[in-house]
């Protein structure tokens, strides 16, 4: 049924400090390696929707601040050195901080494109990200955890499955507190093996929940991008390329959570791995992620900025990170 055009319009927000209106967007939310960059191209190839990118800079460096005018400030130096926030070549406004800089940037982000109802992407922090935006939407994308904690391990966020689904729980325990704070109407479900299996059913659904018009241009992101057209094999790949051992680790550890998103065990559950298996487990993951730095970052750059950081050597932690951020632009698709 198509939702009535009222229940989709973007509620209007309240004015900011600077006395300008401001609209929240649409966030996009899921798990890193779920989907969101490429649902990310689709939304952007249709004609009616903005979405310019990730945006968890405007939640990762903004804290409570009770004698601020908004109520909050952000670490100014460190969004400016945050890579994804350089990645979007957006200036923040001279004297202006708090929620008051949360809208000015999102505005900008709005302006990247000439028209369009912005969507932005978000992976962690939700509740925070609606209680800054009251009025926002949310689309929930989800993906099988296995094939999330599998891509994780190749990008060198983990070692192994059993600690490469950890993100995934974060942010899927942030949706459940979030999703609390939603009105029903206000947020929508997709799931990346639907979206695989069946894109224009899915995007249609999807568009309904924005209330625009589906269009076929939103299928045309491979022209202008890395990514392929929607292909089912892709989903379900831990089935293929993961070792039942590591199956069954990562199923001991959220078989519940898993089995509330909709996926089920592969196998009956098993007891949890022992304290000498997780300890095999703690070292893998550990020894995993450094070749994995030191290999694409190379070892002065990885443990320079892990040494920094512990020390609290903030200059050359951020020197660091500059060169790795720089590495990771160059690789990440």
């Amino acid at each position: 049924m198509m939702p009535d055009p009222e229940a989709t319009r973007q509620p209007a927000a309240p004015e900011t400090g600077t006395g300008t209106a401001f609209c929240a967007p649409v966030i996009v939310y899921g798990a890193l390696r779920s989907g969101t960059t490429l649902l990310r191209l689709m939304l952007n190839a249709h004609p009616e929707l903005n979405n310019p990118g990730e945006v968890d800079f405007l939640t990762d460096h903004i804290r409570p601040a009770p004698d601020a005018p908004t109520g909050w400030r952000y670490d100014l130096d460190a969004l400016r050195a945050d890579r994804m926030f350089r990645a979007q070549q957006i200036e923040i406004p001279d004297g202006m901080d708090g929620l008051d800089l949360t809208h000015a940037l999102l505005q900008r982000l709005a302006g990247k494109k000439a028209r369009g109802l912005l969507c932005v992407s978000m992976h962690r922090d939700l509740p925070l990200a609606v209680e800054l935006l009251p009025g926002a939407r949310v689309v929930h994308l989800l993906r099988d955890p296995r094939d999330v904690a599998r891509s994780s391990v190749e990008m060198g966020w983990a070692g192994n499955l059993y600690h490469g689904c950890d993100h995934w729980v974060r942010s899927e325990l942030d949706w459940d507190i979030t999703l609390s704070r939603l009105d029903p109407k206000d947020w929508v479900e997709l799931r990346f093996e639907a979206l695989m299996d069946a894109p224009e059913a899915e995007l249609s659904r999807i568009c309904d929940f924005l209330g625009v018009p589906y269009s076929d241009k939103m299928l045309s992101y491979p022209e202008h991008s890395t990514y392929a057209a929607p292909n089912p094999a892709v989903a379900n790949q831990w089935m293929r390329h993961c070792a039942p051992r590591d199956i069954a680790d990562l199923e001991s550890k959220i078989g519940i959570l898993m089995a509330a998103r909709g996926y089920p065990p592969s196998a009956p559950p098993k007891s949890a791995p022992g304290r000498i298996r997780r300890a095999q487990l703690a070292l893998h993951h550990k020894a995993g992620m450094w070749a994995f730095g030191m290999r694409n970052y190379g070892a002065l750059a990885f443990f320079g900025a892990r040494i920094a950081g512990k020390l609290r050597l903030t200059g050359l932690q951020r020197h660091f990170q500059g060169q790795i951020d720089a590495r990771i632009r160059q690789t990440l698709r």
